[in-house]
């Protein structure tokens, strides 16, 4: 009995051991599946970590107007579910053409009145499958009132007199330019390293390397903090 108890241990062990054997940690190389953004140049705090907390922050740079943002929301979703309490994930609107403007301008104003978790998805509906202007104010605060129950007077108020929002868009421009953000969506983490589907080849490999970058990022922090 001794003897088949140990072969079965022994059988385990070797399975355990192939299976170990079997599985490696995928490494990403800089310059090819991300980019460094290096000595921090075309960073700040603002981008490296939560402006509240010490979280490696992750932000998309997106727009409603690219349906490329739009396919990238089931990815999103899905890291979301199993993303680590040390991170911190926003999204920027960004304005690469005319009737993004608007666009940008009902992303922040959602934010702004916090109906973003009501407005998002639809948002993307209404531009890329129902084919709305979106571009146009009235359609937007018709979005509004409709999947958010925000009277059009706040919206407007909020929409066409809140000069934090037009701020705001203005400062995430000057940003991209000095990130040199051409395309959407972008993701860069901790304010050090930049993503997209031009370096990832896929979207489905894009939070493959947030991943791999923010347990860069965690090492990295422990080192300093190891060596103070």
């Amino acid at each position: 009995m001794k003897a088949l108890i140990f072969k079965r241990a022994s059988l385990a062990c070797m399975i355990l051991w192939i299976v170990q054997a079997g599985t490696t940690t995928e490494e990403y190389e800089a310059g090819i599946d991300y980019k460094v953004l290096e000595n921090n140049e075309d960073t700040d705090a603002y981008d490296r970590t939560s402006e509240a907390s010490d979280k490696i922050s992750v932000i998309e740079y997106f727009s409603y107007g690219c349906l490329a943002c739009k396919k990238f929301e089931v990815q999103i979703s899905n890291w979301l579910e199993n993303k680590e309490e040390d991170v911190e994930f926003r999204r920027e609107a960004v304005v690469f053409q005319e009737s993004w403007a608007m666009l940008a301008k009902a992303y922040y104003t959602a934010v702004k009145l916090d109906v973003l978790d009501s407005v998002h998805a639809p948002m993307f509906k209404a531009v890329h499958e129902e084919k709305r202007a979106m571009h146009e104010p009235k359609n937007i605060e018709q979005l509004f009132k409709e999947d958010a129950q925000i009277d059009p007077k706040v919206f407007r108020e909020t929409f066409h007199e809140d000069e934090t929002i037009v701020d705001q868009i203005l400062k995430i421009h000057e940003k991209i330019q000095s990130l040199r953000i051409k395309n959407t969506p972008t993701v860069v983490v901790d304010g050090k390293y930049l993503v997209n589907i031009g370096t990832a080849q896929s979207r489905k490999r894009i939070f493959l390397i947030v991943d791999f970058l923010t347990n860069k990022v965690r090492a990295e922090r422990q080192s300093v903090s190891v060596n103070e």
